[in-house]
């Protein structure tokens, strides 16, 4: 049943949401998978994704105060899932 729940998430992720009901209806199902499994690949990827993007758009230039706390928020968040990536992260944006 988890193997479904696994895919359904993957699937999710390669399609996008469309409206916030998707997102949504996603975010509650990967927050039982987690629970279920303990598996955290999703969180970890959503933060990972995210931080990403911001040090792709900020190439060459420094974070703006209230811009450095926001991802430093998000580096805190994927502590919880894993130490060494978050470290990694930290020092990219500090």
């Amino acid at each position: 049943m988890m193997e479904d729940t696994y895919y359904q998430l993957e699937e999710a992720l390669v399609q996008g949401f469309q409206t916030p009901e998707e997102y949504q209806a996603y975010k509650e199902l990967k927050e039982h998978y987690e629970e279920v499994t303990g598996d955290y690949s999703f969180s970890k990827r959503e933060l990972t994704s995210q931080l990403e993007i911001a040090l792709q758009n900020h190439r060459g230039v420094d974070f703006e105060e209230h811009e450095k706390e926001e991802y430093l928020d998000l580096v805190q968040k994927l502590e919880e899932f894993d130490s060494s990536l978050a470290t990694h992260y930290r020092q990219l944006i500090d």
